[in-house]
């Protein structure tokens, strides 16, 4: 459980858990990690036959958890505030 958790919050924090702003963007990290799950569940495929279903039983249980983090991500949006003093303030 530990590690679904620390996974969601890396797709959320763009693989940055420091918090500094150096990682990349949700959208990002989760594009790389529905490709890496790709790569991981069906590996090379040398011909065109129907996929078993043991491979699409994980695929769609590992891409609907990782898609689930889309309903966390927010967009932080400035903001104009007018000061008591009359001056212009962005908010974030």
């Amino acid at each position: 459980m530990e590690q679904m958790k620390e996974k969601f919050v890396r797709l959320l924090l763009g693989e940055d858990m420091t918090g500094s702003g150096k990682g990349v963007s949700s959208a990002l990290a989760l594009s790389n990690a529905i490709t890496n799950l790709a790569a991981s569940v069906f590996g090379r495929l040398n011909k065109l036959a129907p996929i078993p279903e043991e491979k699409k039983r994980k695929w769609r249980k590992e891409v609907n958890w990782l898609l689930s983090v889309t309903d966390n991500i927010v967009e932080f949006v400035p903001s104009q505030q007018i000061g008591k003093d009359g001056s212009n303030m962005e908010m974030c």
